[in-house]
């Protein structure tokens, strides 16, 4: 079983470096791909060695080398420090203090009606918790902390916008 396992994941690899690299070069990500690889390959050995049934792991692998970098790309998009524009910069607005003041009024406000069990999760999402992780920690099913996150996002994304 080793030995196919380690053939199998030989046979995986470069298909799976060429989609990774692709990705970065149309996304513009900064990073190195391998690293990228590398998750997808150890995830692929962890489900075969826990006895997952994959039956096609190249397209099992594609799938996850796909997640894992619309992943990546979504957490440089957040986490991106755009620079203010000239016009901002160079000149002191009399309002930016009292805009931000709202803006994070309107943020606590928001916070505070959602469910302290909700807040909790995206609060262990945030700090860089896998859902096993927090699985593990709340002793909630994946499917259902999955569920709470992404319905609790589109919420406050709703309630900030409006």
């Amino acid at each position: 079983m080793e030995n196919t396992l380690e053939i199998e994941l030989a046979e995986v690899r470069p298909k799976v470096l060429a989609l990774t690299r692709k990705f970065f070069r149309a996304s513009r990500l900064e990073g190195d791909p391998e690293d990228v690889v590398q998750d997808v390959l150890i995830r692929l050995w962890e489900a075969r060695r826990s006895g997952a049934d994959i039956r096609n792991p190249e397209a099992w692998a594609v799938t996850i080398t796909k997640n894992a970098c619309v992943s990546l790309w979504r957490k440089a998009r957040y986490n991106r420090q755009e620079p203010l524009p000239l016009s901002l910069a160079s000149t002191e607005s009399a309002t930016l203090p009292i805009e931000q003041a709202e803006a994070r009024q309107r943020a606590d406000q928001v916070l505070n009606s959602v469910p302290a069990a909700t807040l909790r999760l995206l609060q262990l999402k945030a700090s860089g918790l896998s859902l096993d992780e927090i699985a593990a920690i709340t002793g909630r099913p994946k499917g259902s902390i999955k569920a709470s996150i992404s319905i609790a996002r589109k919420e406050l994304i709703k309630s900030l916008q409006q």
